[in-house]
């Protein structure tokens, strides 16, 4: 039995070392797979689709930079042209090179481009050009698009392959192994006396292995007969096989990809961002502004990519569930916002009544659908007010509601909403570039999608200005879904007077109904010095709302000043509704509280309510101990300039352990915590922190303040749950440190 038992280990090191060996040269061949994968992504084909598709969009925008009647690009328009031409040719014979990957046999999309060219050239008619070019760009797009998809199509089905195979071998590896070691097991309990009967079970054994299937294995564990022993190994077995089939199932590369991807975008903005603002500090008001705009889009940049990563896991199939409406149209409004801003553009936002408070759907697919839509859109025109009207209408179907996104483009801001709303518009031929099948595949479970463009006349009336003839547009976009509940404005603003100073009409009529539907009484002032002539009767108002976008006034003395008369009056605030952080910087000092515009309401009327119950800041701080925990330099210095520049002074530390020290011998009154770090996170540090204080029964624990570049409420959840009081965004900005420091130390004047 000894020899035996001898060479069935020796049997069991060789077949393993069999086993290391094939797993290896799957391995080769899956490097092998990558390799040749990138190679056809930097193929002739696919370049010379990018270059051409790249010539054609900037070809695009060069022709509607052309008025319609002389354009003072001609030669610029002619060297694309040209250039456009080159690109064709390359293409087709490219294309006539890999005939397997494309075939443009009955192809007219390239042929029709060069016609449009060749048009050109002999008529000169740039409006009929950028015509064709727009209606043909989507389709040059998507060939482009077809061709990755067949590239990365056919590298999945070989990884794929490659990845079953491995597994079948190291299923059948494994196997074998636990029989072995069944085998070896056995032999060394029984020491030989019953041998014939140990040959016999692992040749029986070995019989069932050898053609047996996922439904075999369940009716041998449903015999009460089996053995234990074999009853384990069938038992293993069958964990082993529902593994393998949940790894087909779940196996997909490309998406942990992505999702490393989006997570190094937002380390990198986030340094971009916190670098820019600790060197603006130094550089003036110049320097200040354009911070703001590299942060603006490095933020945006870093949200999308969230928003992309969560599409890519998700998508379109996805379980839908319960969504809450408002929050997902803030979102929407927040880069439709960052867009109009960096054109220098100024949005407003109007809800109508009756709007869902939640809804069924895919949220991510949603955001995705209207941000592109709305997005061509305002890409599209160039009129400098825009206005976007959310609105609720019955469905075809009872249970659903059609909800309208209406994006109108205005020459002037002095429009009304209701001249808006009854104007005569008529409908026009779609501008978007994305057609609605697109957006209903996107959306998968939507019954009705409908987009249309509509136009109308109307007659401005400026003040001291002759009446004048112009037109608007609006892109209106109809999505039938099913509310779970509807939003109820609650009366919080009931006996509340406040009055509003701006000289635009659109900004009046929205801020009106918005605050009269909350219950407030509203004083409309259209100018500076109808404020100061209303100052006797003061007393009578809760609030004073004053915008960015009042003509004739320096709005830093105008707050200054008007903020000085106020110190007398202890019940009137003083607010600002800001369209661009540029005013912030100014006047930030000079009012209560700093509302950025567009507005939605169930963000706004709690803030402006919570605001007009804040008490005045006292003269005296308390003095508090401030610890940051923060792995990153950068964010830590930056961290510790901002606490800086407000009078505070910081201690640091670079992971959760030396946190949890630091608290055991000095303690802190508020704690800025990184949520992620190496060694020990935040999320565990706080816990132990937490516990600490708990067990000594601290009378005034600590003020943990958490900070995560993750978005996702399941984070914020866990970082909540483990004992944190308040969790924000990195990277660090000044206005919300500041914000949750006099929240938590009783300072209640909020910047």
């Amino acid at each position: 039995m000894k020899l035996s038992r001898k060479a069935l280990i020796r049997f069991i090191v060789v077949f393993v070392t069999i086993g290391i060996a094939s797993l290896m040269v799957f391995g080769l061949q899956w490097q092998y797979q990558v390799k040749e994968h990138s190679k056809a992504l930097n193929s002739e084909l696919l370049g010379n689709s990018h270059r051409l598709n790249r010539t054609t969009q900037e070809l695009l925008n060069t022709l509607s930079r052309c008025p319609s009647d002389g354009c003072a690009l001609t030669e610029a328009i002619d060297s694309q042209i040209n250039t456009l031409q080159q690109d064709i040719e390359r293409f087709k014979q490219a294309a006539s090179m890999e005939k397997t990957a494309i075939s443009l046999v009955g192809n007219t999309l390239y042929p029709q481009l060069e016609l449009a060219l060749i048009r050109f050239d002999a008529d000169g008619n740039t409006r009929q050009l950028l015509q064709t070019i727009l209606s043909l760009l989507p389709q040059l797009q998507n060939t482009q698009q077809n061709l990755v998809a067949v590239i990365n199509s056919e590298s999945q089905q070989r990884q794929q392959a490659l990845f079953y195979r491995s597994m079948v071998i190291f299923l059948i590896f494994s196997l074998i192994a636990s029989a072995l070691l069944v085998l070896l097991v056995t032999a060394s309990r029984r020491q030989g006396q019953h041998s014939t009967q140990a040959q016999s079970d692992v040749t029986e054994l070995a019989n069932q292995l050898e053609n047996i299937s996922a439904t075999d294995i369940t009716h041998i564990l449903n015999d009460i007969s089996t053995p234990p022993a074999q009853r384990r190994i069938f038992a293993n077995l069958s964990t082993m096989y529902q593994d393998v089939e949940q790894q087909k199932r779940n196996a997909d590369l490309y998406r942990q990809l992505y999702a490393l991807i989006g997570y190094e975008i937002r380390g990198m903005t986030n340094t971009i961002q916190g670098g820019v603002r600790l060197i603006a500090q130094e550089a003036g008001e110049n320097g200040a502004v354009l911070a703001r705009d590299i942060t603006l889009a490095t933020n945006t940049l870093s949200e999308l990519a969230d928003n992309y990563n969560r599409l890519i896991s998700g998508g379109n199939s996805a379980m839908s569930g319960n969504v809450n409406f408002l929050p997902l149209m803030s979102e929407l409004l927040v880069h439709l916002s960052a867009k109009t801003q960096h054109s220098q553009r100024h949005l407003e936002c109007h809800l109508g009544n009756n709007l869902p408070g939640e809804i069924e759907g895919n949220p991510t697919s949603l955001f995705w659908v209207l941000f592109l839509q709305l997005s061509n859109a305002i890409s599209a025109q160039n009129e400098p007010h825009i206005l976007f009207h959310i609105d609720a209408e019955s469905a075809d179907e009872v249970e659903q509601s059609r909800i309208i996104f209406e994006i109108t483009f205005l020459p002037s801001n002095s429009l009304n909403l209701r001249d808006i709303k009854n104007a005569e518009w008529s409908r026009i031929e779609e501008k978007s570039g994305i057609n609605d099948e697109w957006s209903k595949a996107i959306l998968s479970k939507v019954t009705h999608f409908e987009s249309t463009w509509h136009k109308s006349d109307v007659t401005l009336e400026e003040q001291d200005q002759q009446p004048q003839q112009a037109s608007m547009q609006k892109l209106r976009i109809g999505i039938d879904i099913t509310p779970k509940s509807f939003h109820q404005a609650e009366r919080s603003l009931e006996n509340k007077h406040l009055m509003i100073c701006t000289d635009s009409q659109l900004q009046i009529d929205i801020m009106s109904q918005m605050l009269s539907q909350y219950g407030a009484t509203v004083e409309i002032i259209r100018s500076a010095n109808d404020i100061f002539k209303s100052l006797p009767r003061i007393n009578e108002f809760d609030g004073i709302i004053i915008t960015d976008t009042i003509k004739g006034i320096q709005l830093k003395s105008f707050c200054k000043t008007l903020h000085s008369r106020l110190k007398k009056v202890n019940k009137t605030k003083l607010f600002l509704a800001a369209s661009e952080s540029s005013t912030v910087q100014d006047t930030h000092e000079f009012v209560d509280r700093v509302f950025f515009t567009p507005f939605i309401p169930h963000e706004l009327v709690p803030n402006l309510t919570e605001a007009m119950q804040a008490t005045e800041e006292t003269s005296e701080q308390a003095q508090n101990a401030f610890l940051i925990v923060e792995d990153d330099k950068v964010q830590q210095f930056l961290l510790k300039k901002l606490l800086s520049k407000q009078g505070y002074e910081a201690h640091t530390v670079s992971d959760g352990a030396q946190a949890v020290d630091y608290m055991k011998e000095h303690g802190a009154d508020i704690v800025f915590m990184d949520c992620i770090m190496p060694g020990m996170g935040g999320i565990e540090a706080t816990k132990l922190i937490r516990q600490r204080e708990q067990d000594l029964d601290v009378y005034h624990p600590a003020t943990i303040i958490g900070a995560t570049a993750l978005t996702s409420a399941s984070e914020h959840k866990s970082c909540i749950e483990a004992g944190m009081d308040y969790v924000i965004s990195k990277p660090y900005k000044n206005d919300e440190i500041i914000k949750v420091i006099k929240k938590y130390m009783a300072i209640k004047k909020i910047c």
